[in-house]
């Protein structure tokens, strides 16, 4: 592969001998990235029709979304060491191929349980994808060049949440071969597959093959946030037994182990799994955050916008991505466009994002309480508009604010936890305020009626208000930090 056209792309050389053709590299690496974010959204709004075609319980459809989310989350610490070890193009193809392999078989099963753990080992498929993309845009570029590449990785997430949200209803709408719900797995077996024959164009690259990874931090760490998240999920259904308190408690033990893991590693000149020294930056502290905070937030409103709109007001699919139109519109627009407006107006923007997301969360509130019906009139859909506006502000230079306060020899470490800490935030986020709108309810979500709906919808709003406004205040903290520094 030393000969490969684009092999010098993908090693650190200097400026004048980056290779001209790493542009149709950055599309063919980019699209295992919009491959897994097409599928997180379309499923998004295919959730409660799955529920019920395959008379799951609610937290059968929590634990859809949420185990999907804490694989990818737990895996993604240590598969870009894998890539860097055994090469980014190889694992990028193991992933790519089993996320293909368990989209077809999630459109085959008929049985929740069995959904739940495809759906685990496909986030585990996705977090071998992740990091060898942006390990290969790291590299592939000259530094100039990083700013604009970055702006279209972040403009492609955008893309894929506006485009999935509508791709999603209108593929389940269509019902193509009375398959339903089933078209939005199918859907990445074809688009799976273009991926993997784009893939051997790519030379192969790694990093610090000499580096070991550790295995001990790795058990502890994913059976910690397995016990956390999954009891949570379980815990309504069950009636929160004893045994699930006994889960919460070897959760908090097992992270706390974990911690002390690192640290005694740390000390003696080993390789942790995680550099916990990075936290003692306090930008990089009070950046992750605002990062747990507004994806809470954000991953919280989703979840209870679309169990809302289809069980709540009996929305079909294709309503339901209507509904998200000017969401995704607007987070797509700012998505583009935030690089330049930080870089005119500085870290206001993302304060001015934040509090734009919790704002429109109150004003939901109050329009819920004047028409709970009427959904794709005017005012919420200005209001969606909006809040895609402020969300696309926040979440997207988020990124390149939080890793550019931490110095270079941080950089793998800082990426690594900001996306496990983003993915963390939508499995806790769908567990915790699913507990909430449960509660709420005090009905089955077949029986409530819509006053149950408006009632739970609102009470809950009120918590994704609360966690972006509270974010809000971290960022103002992050400014401060920043100045003191």
């Amino acid at each position: 592969m030393a000969n490969h056209p684009l092999a010098s792309s993908l090693t650190e050389k200097p400026e004048q001998q980056a290779d001209p053709r790493r542009w149709y590299a950055l599309g063919v690496i980019l699209l295992p990235i919009l491959l897994n974010s097409l599928n997180t959204y379309m499923i998004q709004v295919a959730l409660p029709l799955i529920q019920s075609s395959l008379n799951a319980g609610f937290s059968d459809a929590q634990l859809i979304v949420t185990c999907f989310s804490l694989s990818l989350a737990v895996a993604l610490i240590v598969s870009g060491k894998l890539g860097d070890i055994y090469g980014r193009k190889r694992l990028l193809l193991i992933g790519v191929s089993g996320f293909t392999l368990m989209a077809l078989l999630g459109g085959l099963t008929s049985n929740p349980t069995l959904l739940i753990v495809i759906r685990i080992v496909q986030g585990l498929a996705a977090a071998l994808i992740q990091p060898q993309v942006l390990s290969m845009m790291q590299v592939n570029f000259m530094p100039r060049e990083k700013g604009l590449v970055f702006s279209i990785y972040g403009a492609l997430l955008g893309f894929g949440f506006a485009f999935g949200l509508i791709l999603g209803g209108i593929l389940v709408n269509w019902n193509v071969f009375e398959l339903g719900w089933r078209t939005v797995f199918f859907f990445n077996v074809p688009f799976g597959i273009l991926v993997l024959l784009c893939l051997p164009i790519l030379p192969e690259s790694r990093g610090n093959r000499t580096q070991s990874i550790d295995w001990i931090g790795t058990v502890f760490i994913m059976s910690g946030l397995f016990l956390l998240v999954y009891p949570l999920s379980e815990g309504q259904k069950q009636g929160w037994p004893h045994w699930i308190w006994g889960c919460l408690i070897l959760s908090l033990l097992l992270l706390l182990a974990f911690i002390a893991i690192e640290i005694r590693k740390q000390k003696r000149n080993g390789a942790p799994l995680i550099d916990l020294t990075i936290f003692k930056q306090p930008v990089f502290a009070v950046g992750m955050a605002s990062v747990i905070l507004i994806y809470l937030s954000m991953f919280s409103f989703f979840f209870l916008l679309t169990y809302y709109l289809q069980l709540g007001l009996h929305f079909d699919a294709q309503a339901t991505s209507l509904a998200f139109l000017p969401l995704g519109g607007g987070f797509f627009l700012t998505s583009l466009l935030s690089s330049r407006i930080v870089s005119r107006w500085g870290t206001i923007v993302l304060k001015i994002g934040a509090l734009v997301t919790g704002s429109c969360c109150i004003v939901f509130i109050m329009l819920l309480h004047r028409d709970a019906i009427h959904l794709l009139h005017m005012q919420y859909i200005a209001l969606l508009l909006v809040y895609g506006l402020g969300l696309g502000l926040v979440t997207t230079p988020l990124t390149r604010v939080v890793l550019g306060t931490i110095p270079a020899k941080d950089a793998g470490t800082g990426s690594g936890l900001f996306n496990t800490v983003m993915y963390l935030a939508n499995s806790l986020g769908v567990a915790l305020i699913s507990i909430l709108f449960s509660t709420e309810l005090r009905q089955p979500l077949n029986d409530a009626v819509l006053s149950d709906y408006v009632r739970a919808f609102s009470t809950s709003l009120a918590a994704c208000a609360g966690f972006a406004l509270a974010a809000f205040v971290c960022l103002c903290f992050l400014r401060a930090r920043q100045e003191h520094a």
